[in-house]
């Protein structure tokens, strides 16, 4: 089933990408609490990027859209890279999708009739991975 932007922001948008925190864990603990530094900054910047208003209705509406998935992809990216394991991992794959909808929305915004669609399952999959490696519960996608 194809999603169309509009569709798939407005998902986003009001589903949210909603953490709720346990922490990180004992290992942190006694890591030096790099991983739970990390998941706690990863775990702010979603919970902003969720509450965050998103606009497909004009043209600079839809690029500051794109840019907010840019934006939260980097700083989710750079985060699990101090964090590294599993958090690096995660936060690499799960960055890796909200570049893909950037992307994507910004070929919509040039005018493309033919996006190349975000693997919205994909995003979720590896959504859920970045809440078990930081611990988080309740983690949700969509809505």
């Amino acid at each position: 089933m194809r999603m169309s932007a509009t569709k798939l922001v407005g998902v986003l948008a009001v589903g949210g990408l909603m953490l709720g925190s346990t922490g990180c864990g004992a290992v942190d603990a006694i890591a030096g609490g790099k991983k739970k530094t990390a998941c706690k900054n990863i775990e702010t910047e979603l919970r902003s990027f969720s509450t965050g208003g998103m606009s497909m209705s004009s043209p600079s509406g839809a690029s500051a859209t794109a840019q907010k998935f840019s934006d939260t992809a980097s700083k989710v990216r750079s985060e699990g890279q101090s964090a590294g394991g599993d958090v690096e991992t995660a936060a690499t794959a799960f960055a890796g999708d909200l570049d893909e909808t950037a992307s994507m929305l910004r070929q919509v915004q040039s005018g493309s009739t033919t996006p190349r669609q975000p693997d919205l399952a994909g995003m979720r999959q590896h959504g859920n991975d970045l809440a078990e490696a930081c611990g988080f519960t309740g983690f949700r996608l969509g809505g």
